[in-house]
């Protein structure tokens, strides 16, 4: 973790004249990544087992067994366990509503801040709730995801996801709450040749700067025209003189979604289980390839050599003895049963000790009841809950980004703290139960909190609207009916 109050201390270290190009450098040459390496490995299920060797003792010295046999089998219980997390968290869209709405005599939502919230669903369609899950899976593999947010050509809000190995924030203070600058690098090729590229981004601007032919860092003039630049520019019209401008947001376009506190990957919490495992079958899989391979016992064989003996056995499946000869062999007896067991007790633990949800267990039977689903999915729901805890903050920055949009673009003020975020989970739950719930909650919660809890809606705010234009194509008809029968009609 840096802070600024480290950039200041390296400052004092080159004896007050530094230049930025060697602090960065610096910075980026001691930013470790291998705990997020990992994480994305073991994703791809490229796990340690992968890289395993056999040895043996020559004379003393220990040699890598090529010959023998060596099953390297890896098991993807990291991408299932972010996969559950991911499809559980923000498998459904998440939802912006108006914290302030109320509920007018009639049952229907009042909203004074309708329109903001138009605005957001337009500019976080479809394409934010693939970011969303994208962002969870990079927080599970990384311990921190960044989306990066801007203004382009066209003048639209734009945002795109940052990996977080390239990515080295400054934050204000020790709490990791603020982002004061932020530290972007990654190759790129100049004239034929791979050089590092960092970009150093700060509350108003941003600055380029590529790696020379010492391998130090200096101001880029080759990919950029100027090595500074704004956030974004803007045409501004001053009598018949058009005039760009170059701006800042006033904050660092950068936005941490963060897994937890400690910035720790998924992978971090049952790593050595799942190598364990993958241990177990793997030697499991060599014990019943070596069992096919009968170690022989011969007693006074009549043939000259072993080499005579494998080529009787293999061509004429017989073999010649004298007198009292005899050929025996010797097998491996295999622990099946206490192998299985020892697999059976880790998958368990990988479970308990990542937090997830092992839909193959027999304790609740065919059909649970909402009770038994909740105990099942306890665990996950714990995990998710700082998840979400920490994702609503950055979704809450991103918010403020899009306010901050719009007061630029059209001087119009928004207030981003008005919006209501809402994850809406998906969990397998006893159907019956919960639309007997809802039933039974008619008149007593609004009807978007029972169409928000109810298993066959999907968007709350679409299905009240549904249920209003029913309700007006309801009243319609029953006028219509009591005109023409001169009575009143209750549908």
């Amino acid at each position: 973790m840096i802070t600024q109050t480290d950039i200041a201390n390296m400052i004092i270290a080159e004896n007050g004249t530094p230049t930025m190009g060697n602090i960065i450098k610096e910075i980026v040459e001691e930013n470790d990544t291998s705990v997020m390496d990992e994480g994305v490995k073991y994703f791809k299920n490229d796990n340690d087992i992968k890289d395993r060797k056999i040895y043996y003792y020559d004379n003393g010295t220990k040699v890598v067994d090529n010959a023998a046999i060596n099953n390297r089998i890896p098991h993807n219980w990291h991408k299932l366990l972010v996969k559950q997390k991911m499809g559980y968290l923000v498998g459904k869209p998440i939802t912006f509503s108006d914290k302030q709405a109320t509920e007018d005599g009639e049952g229907n939502q009042a909203s004074p801040n309708e329109k903001f919230v138009n605005e957001i669903n337009e500019i976080l369609d479809e394409s934010f709730d693939d970011a969303m899950n994208e962002l969870v899976k990079g927080s599970s593999n990384k311990g921190v995801e960044w989306l990066h947010v801007y203004i382009d050509e066209n003048g639209e809000f734009k945002y795109t996801i940052i990996d977080a190995r390239q990515v080295i924030p400054i934050w204000e203070t020790q709490k990791q709450e603020e982002v004061d600058a932020v530290i972007r690098y990654y190759i790129m090729t100049v004239n034929g040749e791979e050089r590092v590229r960092a970009e150093y981004w700060t509350k108003e601007d941003v600055r380029y700067y590529l790696e020379d032919s010492s391998g130090g860092l200096i101001p880029d003039t080759l990919t950029v025209e100027e090595n500074e630049q704004s956030h974004f520019y803007r045409v501004k019209t001053i009598g018949n003189e058009k005039i760009t401008n170059g701006e800042g947001w006033g904050m660092v376009p950068f936005i941490p979604f963060k897994n937890n506190e400690e910035l720790l990957p998924d992978l971090n919490d049952y790593k050595e289980l799942v190598d364990e495992y993958d241990k177990n079958r793997s030697d499991l899989a060599n014990n019943l390839e070596e069992i096919q391979d009968a170690l022989f016992v011969l007693k006074n064989y009549a043939g000259q050599d072993l080499k005579e003996f494998q080529r009787n056995l293999r061509y004429y499946r017989a073999l010649k003895v004298d007198g009292d000869g005899d050929v025996k062999t010797i097998t491996l007896d295999i622990p099946i049963k206490a192998k299985k067991e020892h697999t059976d007790r880790l998958a368990e633990d990988i479970f308990m000790f990542s937090q997830g949800v092992n839909v193959k267990t027999d304790k609740f039977g065919n059909s649970p009841s909402g009770v038994a689903l909740q105990f099942l999915y306890a665990q996950l729901d714990l995990k998710c809950d700082t998840v979400e805890r920490k994702h609503k903050k950055s979704i809450r920055k991103l918010l403020e980004f899009i306010a901050e949009y719009f007061r630029i673009v059209d001087n119009i003020d928004y207030d981003h703290n008005v919006i209501k975020i809402t994850f809406n989970r998906s969990m397998i739950t006893n159907e019956a139960e919960k639309v007997e719930s809802a039933k039974n909650s008619k008149g007593v919660i609004s009807d978007e909190t029972i169409a928000a809890n109810h298993p066959w809606v999907d968007d709350p705010q679409e299905e009240i609207a549904r249920l209003e234009d029913q309700r007006s194509m309801g009243d319609a008809f029953s006028s219509r009916l009591e005109e023409e029968l001169g009575e009143e009609v209750e549908l």
